[in-house]
């Protein structure tokens, strides 16, 4: 059986040498503070309202 085979013996070569990499971050994400939504209709208008505003800037942007 080849290491790439077993789950543990791949966790265990992956835990070995952990490598810390940068995430890429949105950089037009439009700002948005805490909110309560009675209902989840409500939760959905304002996310397609804060997607549709999100396409008007032009879409996603990522940055490094």
């Amino acid at each position: 059986m080849k290491r790439t085979d077993d789950i543990n013996a791949k966790l265990d070569f992956w835990a070995a040498k952990p490598r810390a990499t940068a995430l890429p971050r949105l950089a037009n994400l439009p700002r948005f503070g805490h909110r309560k939504f009675s209902s989840y209709e409500e939760l959905n208008t304002w996310k397609q309202a804060l997607l549709a505003e999100l396409v008007a800037r032009g879409g996603a942007q990522w940055t490094k």
